[in-house]
């Protein structure tokens, strides 16, 4: 994947929060990696969609593509952590959950330095659907994206090496956005 990314803008190391502005860029890489992803894939997956900040023209976001990888139901864990390794995805982390499984993955160009935080759960659960209906809201509201960007601005000031705080300071935005 190293060749698909480079001269794409993304990266950030590990920690670190610094939003750049919205970069069409970003939708060009996430197609690219996309192709690779339901190629690796296959079967396995139902869907391959660009969330977060990144897939919101006109947002400004840390540089790092968020990618949702929605499975079959009865996708086989091992081959899906096979097929992701061997696009040189490192594992993060899995949360069960009653809806099935969360997969943290992430891919760095170098170490400590992440490109891509690709999200792996089953299609159509309540957090696949939550990550499409935020994306969504934010492209189609102009309010709502340009106070989300005012939000993040500020965490971002407050938290320039702390990305869990910054992460956590949004929490109540997206909840709120969720349920209108």
């Amino acid at each position: 994947m190293d060749g698909i990314l480079a001269g794409s803008g993304l990266g950030l190391t590990r920690g670190e929060v610094s939003l750049e502005p919205s970069d069409p860029a970003w939708q060009a890489a996430y197609g690219q990696v996309a192709l690779k992803l339901r190629a690796a894939l296959s079967d396995l997956a139902i869907a391959v969609e660009h969330v977060g900040s990144t897939a919101v023209p006109g947002l400004p976001a840390k540089p790092i593509l968020d990618i949702a990888v929605g499975l079959r139901p009865a996708a086989d864990r091992d081959t899906v952590f096979e097929a992701l390794q061997s696009l040189g995805f490192i594992h993060r982390g899995t949360v069960e959950e009653d809806e099935g499984l969360t997969m943290m993955f992430g891919w760095e160009d170098t170490p400590r330095h992440r490109i891509v935080n690709l999200h792996v759960v089953t299609h159509d659960t309540r957090r696949w659907r939550e990550w499409l209906s935020f994306r969504d809201q934010l492209r189609a509201d102009q309010q709502a994206r340009d106070a989300y960007a005012d939000l993040k601005a500020d965490l971002a000031r407050k938290f320039p090496n702390d990305r869990k705080s910054y992460i956590a300071g949004k929490d109540t935005f997206v909840q709120r956005i969720l349920t209108t």
